[in-house]
Formats: C-alpha cells, structure tokens, sequence
C-alpha cells in the first residue's frame, strides 16, 4: 500500500546543520519532525546512565518496547544531556547494529503521519524513507563543520579542542560512510547543497524556497 502523507528527507554528515535548518523547515510548514539522530542519542544516553553493555542484545531489551511518542517525550526531557559528543560517539557506535536499526526504523516510519513529515539524519533518503516527495543532501568541508559545532557547543557554555573534535568528527564520516548497513550516502534523486560557504540561514532559504515552490507546483 502506498503511504501518501508527503516526505521531505534532510541527510548529511555531522555538523552541518540538519538539525537547525529542519526545524525552520518543519515549523514554517508546520508538518512533523523526526530527527533520528537524537533517537540514536538517546538510547545510548539510556544505556549509559542505566549501565547497561552497549552489546546489540542489551541494547535490543532496552528499546524493543519503547513506542515513539515515549522516544519523543524522553528527548525533549533530556535534550541537554543528549546533545553532547562522548554520546554522539557513542551513539554512532550502535547505529552499526543492523537489528538496532531495523527497530528504530519501524519505530522511526510511525512519525509518518499528515499533514506531513520533514525527516533528517544520515540514511533518511536512501533507506528509512525512500519515496521521500523532496530529498536534500546538505555537506561542508569538514573544517567549516567543525568550526560549527564548536560554535554551538559554546552557546551552552561548554569548550572543546578544534583538533580533537577535528579528529573524532573525521572518524565519525569515516564510519558513517564505510557502515554496511545504511552507510551515509547521496539519496537518489536528491537535491544537493554544499554549505561551505554558505550560511545556515541561506541554506536554510534556498531550501524553503524550493519547497514551497515544488509543493505548488504539485
């Protein structure tokens, strides 16, 4: 059965502005917002705090009955504690599981519902969603998105070293792309934008303005 509530795919490396730009675009639509990342994050913030092994079957006890608005409500909760890089290290590790993944896939599809959903993580176009109506594949040079994440990081009061988060980001694309299963990759059909020397707010406008445009359009 075809599913027709509309799909719009936000996918990209680390550190360029997923996150941020699909909020904007979530908000100004007013349609739903998955960003898998934190989904990620979460479950291994859970596993840590609750010491559980991050072996793929402690980790398939702990999220096996977790339904999705309680997922939504537990990020929301501890949005701060989430968002920082020893569990986003952590987090990439366990998205390497394939039986993880296929879990929160299933759980992740669910969000699917109208008037619509802006999706945004690594393999949203390619794998978790791919009849996507508008995919979109955001890069950087990897030195502009470290520079960004050092600025976000600050906001919260928090410092970190350029070269260490340098090195711990390039690791991070490196797995992400060599994974097999769901590696980062350019969705088919995918719109393309490269940031670098581009703010996020003009990325952010040319793909509103693409969306609004195409969704006329239709």
């Amino acid at each position: 059965m075809i599913n027709k509530v509309p799909v719009i795919t936000i996918d990209g490396p680390s550190g360029v502005g997923k996150s941020t730009i699909s909020k904007i675009v979530a908000d100004r639509l007013n349609w739903f917002l998955l960003e898998s990342g934190k989904i990620y994050r979460l479950v291994a913030f859970l596993a840590l705090n609750n010491k559980i092994s991050l072996t793929e079957k402690s980790i398939i006890s702990l999220i096996k009955d977790l339904d999705i608005i309680t997922i939504k409500k537990k990020i929301n909760c501890l949005h701060s504690l989430i968002n920082i890089e020893k569990i986003s290290e952590f987090s990439s590790h366990l998205a390497t599981y394939p039986n993880i993944r296929n879990i929160l896939l299933e759980k992740q599809r669910l969000l699917r519902c109208m008037p619509g959903l802006i999706a945004e993580g690594r393999d949203m176009g390619s794998v978790v969603f791919p009849d996507a109506k508008i995919k979109f594949f955001l890069n950087a040079h990897l030195k502009i998105r470290v520079q960004r994440r050092i600025s976000e990081i600050n906001k919260h009061n928090k410092h970190v070293n350029f070269k260490e988060l340098y090195s711990q980001m390039k690791n991070r694309d490196k797995r992400d792309q060599n994974r097999l299963i769901s590696p980062l990759c350019i969705p088919k059909n995918a719109i393309i934008l490269d940031s670098t020397h581009m703010s996020l707010s003009e990325t952010t406008k040319n793909i509103i303005k693409y969306v609004i445009k195409k969704i006329k359009h239709d």
